[in-house]
């Protein structure tokens, strides 16, 4: 049940974003040993002066932050690699540069995290 949260000041087009979204959470499942079904990806758009980053010229700069709510367990280790994978695939989809593209990771107990059909367990890796 993560909730991929994107914000960025830069316009996408929204079939793009569909199209990112998609891809997101098949990288996401694949690096966090998940699965796409209970994942949600938002996009927030906002204009360039509602984002500030001091290595992006403060507010001139194209930025993408993503804010990942995950269900606590996963390594440091797995969640770096996808942060690296997200930050790569930022870079060469939208051309904006590795260095404006910022991830923050808000760990939940699984019991926080609810659908209509389930209140979500523990995490724990396949096998």
């Amino acid at each position: 049940m993560p909730l991929l949260s994107i914000t960025t000041n830069k316009r996408i087009d929204p079939d793009a974003k569909q199209l990112f979204s998609a891809s997101l959470a098949e990288t996401y499942a694949e690096v966090m040993d998940s699965e796409t079904g209970y994942l949600a990806v938002k996009h927030d758009s906002v204009d360039r002066g509602d984002l500030w980053l001091g290595r992006a010229g403060g507010s001139k700069g194209d930025v993408v932050l993503l804010e990942a709510d995950v269900r606590a367990g996963r390594s440091v280790e797995r969640r770096r690699a996808f942060v690296l994978e997200f930050i790569e695939t930022v870079h060469e989809k939208w051309d904006v540069p590795a260095s404006n593209v910022k991830v923050v990771f808000t760990e939940h107990d699984g019991t926080h995290m609810m659908g209509h059909d389930r209140v979500g367990g523990d995490w724990k890796p396949e096998g």
